[in-house]
């Protein structure tokens, strides 16, 4: 017979938490820690009818790979009362914790056959090689955080390093005392129009002269355009 105990029953919904730690979603528990936390999930309020853990299964297989499940016959929780013997309970073992960490998440309280499921972690049923595993899989987790982190700080400290090492760029302009419009700047302007004009043309007569060379070489066009073309060419020159 599968013993109960007391953090297998529903607790309170936390109303005195700060607006700001408050969830879509109002909930007792919002951490677990690693002791709290198991592979194996009990699923109580199951509703006694035939064949009703096979369509329960696949609820929780979407998660993850399961890999033994029981039904707790006789289970009696803590809080027992008369209905208990109308509803059956489960015990799920899935192969990895972080997948019965998002089944839980997700299927918590959620409504089954007209009756809210309830779901919970078993970490008494943990024997010597699930806890190495869960607390090497923890231990994996603090390292990669930790070295996420020192490469943050890392990084940040190069760029602010960085941007004390480059000089500051002087303004090349002069100001008035009344204005904020640098002197001389409409020649500057004028020049710089000027400038790009004249190269905007020379690249345009580039592209135009190796179209007409490709144009020529390929025999695209007939003979007498290509002459045409040709004659052009020697007055535009």
């Amino acid at each position: 017979m599968f013993p109960s105990h007391s953090h297998h029953l529903k607790g309170d919904v936390c109303l005195t938490r700060p607006p700001y730690r408050d969830g879509k979603k109002l909930r007792a528990v919002k951490v677990y820690t690693i002791a709290q936390e198991s592979k194996y999930l009990l699923v109580q309020n199951i509703p006694s009818v035939r064949g009703v853990i096979e369509q329960l299964l696949p609820y929780f297989s979407q998660y993850g790979k399961l890999e033994q499940y029981w039904r707790l016959d006789g289970y009696e929780r803590i809080d027992s009362s008369t209905d208990d013997a109308f509803f059956d309970t489960v015990l799920i073992k899935f192969l990895q914790i972080q997948q019965a960490r998002y089944a839980k998440f997700r299927l918590d309280d959620i409504n089954f056959m007209g009756s809210n499921l309830h779901i919970c972690y078993a970490p008494e049923c943990e024997n010597v090689d699930d806890l190495r595993e869960k607390f090497n899989e923890r231990r994996t987790i603090v390292q990669r955080k930790s070295l996420m982190n020192k490469y943050a700080k890392g990084r940040k400290r190069s760029i602010s390093i960085l941007g004390q090492k480059l000089p500051k760029k002087q303004s090349t302009f002069m100001y008035q005392q009344s204005t904020l419009i640098p002197k001389d700047h409409s020649d500057a302007v004028n020049t710089t129009e000027s400038s790009s004009a004249k190269s905007f043309e020379r690249t345009t007569n580039e592209i135009r002269s190796k179209i007409r060379e490709i144009v020529t070489k390929s025999n695209l066009i007939p003979l007498a355009l290509q002459r045409e073309i040709k004659k052009k060419k020697r007055l535009q020159i």
